[in-house]
């Protein structure tokens, strides 16, 4: 979306300064969601919490047995003891069923580690708020794939480690121009002097955007072919020789779509923003 070198009046700024303010809020709300529903940070907290409820009940029941030995030591009557006492055993139970869980959690595989924090995006009107809102729909396709070849071992565990840091380095690099070209908006709005030197930068920060979205969703269409082949179903193949053709020509486009879109964003950030042609 290409900017125009116009003047906006003062009710245009405040009317932009409130969509700021709600698109603050909005982002806040939506990094609370994604913390929540993020797979991999699920897990680590039912790890948590199954570790911290284990060690919980130990200490009760260590603490209600040492009980039961000081009043046993004291002479005071059985009933109390076997009071105490029952605690403590009862206390063993959920101890012990909690470090199985535990160590089960902990034998499970971790999901493909997602951004860390829910980017919130460019504010209505900014040139950069498409290309945005895409590359994010374009990263939960994309993890939620990374997740069903993670579980079904379709790649092995370096490749994708590789794809996750592709994918995250990218998206560092999107949002981090994306900043400056909200930036840069802001002040060609504030400085009429300014805006008809920013607008071209604008515009070309916005296309290479739109460049970094097509190649990381080069990369998605690679993700979704090779999760389609190894369930069967790549172009109606049903011999297992077609499935590990289709399944070892996928993962060869999936690996290019990957360098691709590494090297862009390399150049993407050696270069300010803007990779060499």
């Amino acid at each position: 979306m290409a900017v125009k070198a116009t003047h906006r009046g003062p009710w245009r700024a405040l009317l932009q300064q409130g969509l700021d303010t709600a698109a603050d809020l909005t982002g806040f709300v939506a990094q609370k969601i994604s913390a929540a529903a993020d797979p991999r940070a699920r897990l680590l907290r039912r790890r948590r919490r199954a570790l911290r409820w284990a060690w919980i009940f130990t200490i009760g029941s260590v603490f209600w047995g040492l009980v039961t030995a000081v009043l046993a030591w004291w002479g005071w009557f059985v009933l109390l003891l076997q009071i105490t006492g029952a605690i403590a055993v009862l206390e063993v139970i959920p101890a012990t069923l909690l470090f199985f869980r535990y160590h089960w959690l902990k034998a499970e595989p971790l999901p493909a580690s997602r951004p860390a924090v829910a980017r919130r995006l460019p504010p209505p009107g900014s040139a950069a708020r498409p290309a945005m809102y895409a590359l994010g729909a374009s990263e939960r396709g994309f993890f939620s794939l990374l997740g069903v070849i993670e579980r079904g071992a379709m790649l092995p565990v370096d490749e994708i480690a590789d794809l996750t840091a592709a994918a995250n380095r990218t998206s560092a690099a999107m949002a981090s121009t994306a900043a400056e070209v909200v930036s840069m908006e802001r002040a060609a709005h504030n400085s009429e002097s300014s805006r008809a030197y920013l607008v071209p930068t604008i515009n070309a920060f916005t296309a290479q955007l739109s460049a970094g979205v097509r190649q990381y969703n080069e990369m998605v269409t690679a993700a979704a072919q090779l999760v389609s082949s190894a369930n069967g179903k790549a172009n109606g193949k049903a011999n297992g020789d077609g499935l590990a053709d289709a399944q070892r020509r996928y993962r060869a486009e999936l690996v290019e779509a990957t360098d691709r879109l590494t090297g862009w964003a390399q150049a993407f950030d050696e270069l300010g923003g803007l990779p060499r042609r």
